[in-house]
């Protein structure tokens, strides 16, 4: 048995999310059940490579708690992705009149060749659950005798709540995802409302809803959230001052420089990755454009060459020619284990120059053309470069 604790300042640590793809690996078949999910915590989970490896092969089987939090859009993003494997993942939602209870579950178990593998915690399937809120959690490797019994109990606990049990798209469960939007978004504009005279010191991800709330005058303001993404799912990408940052010239790779080397310092004291594992470790990354706007999660398994390369992949250099002038520069902001937000600044970017002076003297000179590269915190980066659109992010 493994025991982790999921900690965002922890940069030896292990995530939920991460020990959950590496236990479903050569898995044929496995189920589980969370408390609460999100539109992102289900992107993690499900759309990465690995599970949807189980799926295509096997079967998988989830049951969802809708008591809290999960919200219309977590459902209709877990159906469409339950939809492109209609015969490898069912999905459920837990929609029961027991008073005083609360579905509360977080766990799966996975059943493979040589028995199985159950990951035990308190993470639920959101964003913040499985990678930014202090969690803990335990991999417990069986047999096959054991995986079986495991699977046995499983399916006699289903049937015995099978009335509770309903399809994601029934009618009363919608509802009740509907009323659970409006309840986190009052509760949230409570907090808000409480923020309106400005002393707080975090940076906020702001929609353009919930921007224009704050000059709205009334006793109650519900926003709007984000078509793309969920306001749960926003907190997990909220940072401060005191945050880690890395200012870094990106080099050139011919066609395929957007897998961007790394020294392996920066790989392994930054980015919290393991030279020479591949795979076992997970990075989330997401792009702020130019303009401020936040991209989609980008899911990137560490990669680690023989040529003693140490490789990120950064969606956002895809498609694009390598600048003749001068290199590109990544600012990367650490907001917990293994995640950043980060700007590909570009020659032709009005703040390029801005950071290019800020790198130049911090690092004037490099020997063997060695790329330049700055680990500062937030609170100087902030300083030194004010005109950065990660300071003002929108989606």
């Amino acid at each position: 048995m493994e025991f982790h604790i999921q900690d965002p300042m922890f940069q030896d640590g292990y995530s939920i999310h991460e020990a959950l793809l590496k236990a479903c690996e050569g898995a044929q078949q496995g189920g589980g059940a969370y408390a609460f999910v999100t539109a992102g915590g289900a992107k993690l989970l499900l759309e990465d490579n690995t599970f949807s490896q189980l799926i295509t092969k096997g079967s998988f089987k989830l049951i969802v708690g809708i008591d809290e939090i999960t919200s219309e859009k977590a459902l209709e993003k877990v159906s469409e992705i339950r939809n492109k494997y209609p015969n490898g993942l069912e999905v459920f939602a837990f929609h029961h009149n027991t008073k005083g209870s609360l579905f509360h579950p977080k766990f799966s178990w996975f059943k493979n060749d040589h028995g199985g593998v159950l990951v035990l915690g308190s993470g639920n399937l959101t964003e913040k659950g499985l990678r930014r809120n202090r969690e803990a959690f335990s991999i417990i490797e069986v047999d096959r005798a054991k995986i079986e019994e495991i699977e046995d109990y499983w399916n006699s606990w289903l049937k015995i709540n099978s009335q509770f049990i309903k399809p994601i798209d029934d009618e009363e469960v919608l509802k009740k995802a509907r009323e659970n939007t409006k309840v986190f978004l009052r509760l949230k504009d409570k907090r808000a409302l409480s923020d309106l005279d400005g002393t707080t010191n975090d940076t906020t991800i702001h929609t353009p809803e919930s921007q224009a709330q704050k000059d709205e005058d009334s006793e109650e303001i519900i926003p709007q959230i984000s078509e793309s993404i969920e306001e749960e799912d926003l907190e997990a990408w909220r940072f401060d001052d005191s945050d880690r940052a890395l200012v870094a010239e990106i080099p050139n790779n011919n066609v395929r420089w957007k897998q961007a080397n790394f020294s392996k310092y920066t790989f392994e004291n930054f980015f919290g990755a393991q030279a020479g594992v591949n795979g076992h470790y997970r990075m989330l990354l997401r792009n702020v454009s130019a303009t401020g706007r936040i991209g989609e999660t980008e899911i990137r398994p560490s990669v680690s060459v023989a040529s003693h390369n140490w490789r990120i992949e950064l969606g956002a250099a895809a498609g694009l020619v390598y600048p003749r002038s001068d290199r590109p520069i990544g600012i990367f902001v650490r907001v917990s284990t293994r995640d950043f937000l980060y700007v590909l600044a570009m020659p032709t970017d009005p703040f390029y120059n801005e950071v290019r002076q800020y790198l130049d003297t911090e690092i004037p000179v490099t020997t063997n053309n060695q790329m330049k590269r700055h680990i500062t915190s937030v609170n100087e980066l902030r300083t030194r470069c004010t005109h950065l659109p990660i300071w003002h992010i929108s989606v």
